[in-house]
């Protein structure tokens, strides 16, 4: 089987999905921004044709790097992992008759508005929504909906640039920073108070094959404008309690509604006092390498149960739930250049034959600005059989560890 992959080259992460096509015998071709002279090793290793663009997101710069891997037979499957590509994914399957997600269901799955409208109809709780392009548009959605409201580009990525209003002043200025314009719609919807997690699946020609739940400790929002907050991603361990049993359910229900086969599945959800809710759902995995944490905390290779479903073959491995896993951030107290630590030996001390990765930017190294990520700045990766304990410890990190840096 011949695989097309976008842009494998952006980070390791590609890199390990390249390998699980690879694993399973598939042959996999590869389109990227990076120069083939200066890929990775082991990517390069395990590519069997690459292209190098310099707009990626250039539709037909991308179809016609495709029909140059090509070759005589063509691609079985043209896959992705990258937020921005998914479009451009479906368009190439449109464009050369390979099956998969088509270019229609994937601007389903990018566009926010979209997706809720089409989720409410099969009867899917999600937040009061509406895609606007003027300030016009914008209050008479306020005033329906009230105050407070989100605000974010359709077709954004996470939690960047995502503004939370709570006033029609407030409202002005998130409409001035994200540009609104006739071309350039933005979408609003209410705020939903609770908690917030995200349920993660890789779907065959049958459904869902493997699933997986994992928390934010606090929200995205909540984390991204605070600079003092230590964030915390943490995947469960307790999957087949009851208390997981809707937020299964609904993501079952989810991707039947948008008719996803042979992909991953990344699904963002709140649960409070109206309930559970799906904010969006991506076909594509997890960013940050989540799925890093899946296999530690599995002990089986997500990677290649991946590439399995991709390719039309039966699983091999189920997770065992023996271990939960979590992730969490340090960050500077200020941006510049990291001078020093606080609390490094204590963590050690306490949590050390838990942490099994961490990344601690040595003095004198810039800091990195808190939109990049989780997987900038200081952090650590715990693992443990209790989720509980694992939780003390990562608060335990968050509460001792302290960054500082120099303007």
């Amino acid at each position: 089987m011949h695989v097309l992959f976008l842009a494998p080259d952006l980070d390791m992460y590609g890199g390990s999905f390249v390998e699980g096509l690879v694993s399973v015998g598939a042959k996999v071709s590869g389109i990227g921004l990076t120069p083939p002279d200066r890929l990775a090793p082991a990517l390069r290793r395990h590519l069997d044709g690459y292209v190098y663009v310099e707009r990626i997101l250039d539709y037909e710069m991308l179809l016609h790097a495709a029909e140059r891997l090509a070759g005589g037979d063509g691609f079985d499957r043209i896959e992705t992992i990258e937020e921005q590509l998914v479009e451009h994914a479906g368009f190439l399957r449109d464009r050369t008759g390979v099956p998969g997600l088509s270019e229609t269901t994937a601007i389903l799955c990018r566009d926010k508005t979209a997706m809720k409208e089409h989720l409410r109809r099969h009867g899917i709780a999600c937040a009061q929504s509406a895609s606007v392009s003027s300030e016009h548009e914008a209050f008479a959605f306020a005033e329906h909906a009230g105050f407070p409201l989100i605000l974010k580009p359709v077709a954004g990525f996470g939690s960047l640039s995502t503004y939370r209003v709570t006033s029609t002043d407030e409202l002005r200025r998130a409409l001035g920073l994200l540009h609104t314009t006739g071309a350039q719609r933005i979408a609003m919807e209410e705020f939903v108070e609770g908690h917030e997690g995200f349920y993660d699946a890789i779907i065959d020609d049958a459904g869902i094959r493997h699933d997986f739940v994992s928390h934010y400790y606090p929200g995205c929002l909540e984390a991204t404008v605070n600079r003092w907050i230590s964030p915390q991603i943490v995947v469960t361990n307790r999957l087949d309690l009851d208390s997981y049993r809707e937020v299964r359910d609904v993501g079952r229900r989810v991707v039947e509604a948008l008719g996803l086969e042979r992909t991953a599945t990344h699904m963002e959800w709140f649960f409070g006092p109206k309930g559970l809710k799906v904010s969006e759902i991506g076909a594509r995995p997890a960013g940050e390498r989540i799925w890093d944490m899946y296999n530690v905390a599995n002990d089986f290779s997500v990677y290649r149960e991946w590439a399995l479903a991709i390719v039309g073959e039966a699983s091999e491995q189920r997770p065992s739930r023996r271990l939960a896993a979590g992730h969490i951030q340090i960050r500077p107290d200020r941006d510049g250049t990291v001078a020093g630590y606080a609390g490094l030996d204590d963590v050690w001390q306490r949590c050390g034959q838990m942490i099994y990765e961490s990344q601690i930017p040595t003095p004198g190294s810039p800091t990195r600005p808190l939109d990049k990520g989780y997987l900038v700045n200081t952090w650590f990766r715990l693992r443990h059989p209790d989720y509980d304990e694992l939780r003390r410890s990562l608060d335990f990190i968050g509460d001792t560890v302290r960054m500082h840096a120099t303007a």
